[in-house]
């Protein structure tokens, strides 16, 4: 008996000695805490995400930049326009600001300018992305590489490194926009639209409309206008662009044909 007890309270004593080491390695860095590792992160909040093609002479890009921790020396921001996946102008320098927070306000003509081109030149469907690079105040330097995609790819950050202003397509104005309109959808494979979609927008609400796989070589969808209404048509595309086209027929008749690889707007 004395021996097992002399057991169980060996047992004891190294378990003691094992949970104290252990509690020891938990006396952590707290890195969230030490000044050097607190990133030079800015927030930028209150722009409009959406630009009408038709807007784009006269739009003004407007934003409010903050310096949440105190610790960001300068802001820098840089534009491209995107279209169709490719980046097609910029990245050129647009702003930079120093103190924090503050409001800045850019022409999309002088966005425009610094790519070197006129506001003719942003077509509906592009892409106006923005690129921020913060400096902090020992001079490190941030851009969209040093943070994660739990931090970039959620709208509540604020994120400022990596985001992006749609050109809106136009609204249909050349035919009846009232009445039942036929989307024929068709996939010269047979095996689906792989990710694209054509969206009906009708008075800011919007509807998509696809070839699932099951669906072959195509599929007609129906959709009714209402009389007045104000109505979008546009196109998102997918993988395997080559084997996507559709046609349109309005109220009044036959209205057209888009694709392969269609563009991203019909008006």
């Amino acid at each position: 008996m004395k021996n097992i007890n002399k057991i169980i309270l060996g047992l004891l004593v190294v378990s003691l000695a094992f949970t104290s080491c252990r509690d020891d390695d938990k006396d952590p860095l707290v890195v969230h805490e030490d000044p050097d590792n607190i990133p030079a992160y800015v927030r930028i909040k209150g722009y409009q995400t959406i630009v009408p093609v038709t807007e784009v002479p006269d739009a003004v890009f407007e934003a409010t930049v903050s310096d949440r921790r105190g610790n960001v020396a300068s802001y820098d921001l840089a534009v491209q326009i995107e279209r169709g996946g490719d980046i097609v102008a910029g990245p050129a320098a647009v702003v930079s600001v120093t103190s924090f927070p503050t409001d800045i306000s850019v022409t999309y003509d002088e966005i425009a300018s610094v790519l070197g081109l006129t506001t003719a030149d942003i077509a509906a469907g592009d892409f106006i992305r923005f690129l921020g690079t913060s400096t902090r105040t020992d001079g490190s330097v941030y851009t969209i590489d040093n943070f994660s995609a739990s931090i970039t790819g959620q709208s509540e950050q604020f994120q400022s490194y990596s985001f992006v202003v749609l050109i809106k397509c136009a609204p249909i104005t050349d035919a009846t926009v009232g009445g039942t309109w036929i989307a024929d959808l068709m996939d010269s494979y047979g095996d689906g639209w792989d990710g694209a979609f054509l969206t009906f927008e009708i008075d800011g609400s919007a509807t998509d409309y696809t070839v699932s796989g099951g669906d072959g070589f195509g599929k007609i969808h129906e959709i009714d206008v209402p009389d007045g209404a104000e109505l979008i048509i546009s196109y998102t595309s997918g993988a395997f662009e080559g084997e996507h086209s559709f046609d349109l027929t309005s109220p009044d008749g036959f209205y057209g044909s888009y694709g392969p690889a269609p563009a991203p707007c019909v008006n």
